[in-house]
């Protein structure tokens, strides 16, 4: 890999956030968790993947979620059983601009370009605010409301073309 890239996924409770880490897991790594591990690297495999992409860690629940076990964004980067550098990272944060910020910082400290994935779902209130911040790129997720009993699905389609988009960029960087 000559890049290696961070995709911070931005938005409040019930977004999908965290159905869509899980989705992405299964098309990458065809790893089908019932519930997804916090802070995990796993391999990936999928066939049309160039093999210089490896790895890929998803963060699973938002950092404000787990704050009081991370004590601090510092410590979250800090502690190896945390943060895991991979080819391909994907965290999760709620809709704060500090946090999101410091995110971005403590990742371009490690090389990572940083992408800020925004959700058309909940993109309302302070969120576009965070849309200023200095990402390297800025991408947008079509999730529409739905039926509650589509959610899964659509996150799912998401994901796989999510996953798809990775492959793409894996090949060319």
């Amino acid at each position: 890999m000559f890049s290696y890239w961070a995709y911070i996924l931005v938005g409040p409770n019930d977004t999908g956030k965290t159905h869509f880490q899980r989705s992405l897991v299964g098309h990458l790594c065809d790893v089908h968790y019932q519930r997804l591990p916090i802070n995990v690297v796993n391999e990936v495999s999928h066939p049309r993947a160039p093999k210089a992409f490896k790895t890929l860690f998803t963060m699973n629940r938002s950092y404000q979620e787990k704050a009081s076990m991370y004590k601090s964004l510092e410590r979250f980067f800090r502690k190896k059983e945390f943060f895991k550098d991979a080819d391909a990272c994907v965290l999760s944060s709620h809709v704060s601009e500090e946090d999101v910020s410091e995110m971005i910082t403590h990742l371009k400290r490690r090389c990572y370009n940083v992408a800020g994935v925004f959700w058309s779902n909940a993109y309302n209130g302070r969120t576009p605010d965070i849309a200023l911040l200095p990402w390297d790129e800025k991408l947008w997720i079509e999730n529409p409301p739905c039926r509650a009993d589509r959610v899964e699905a659509q996150l799912d389609r998401l994901a796989e073309h999510f996953s798809h988009f990775l492959i793409a960029r894996a090949h060319t960087q």
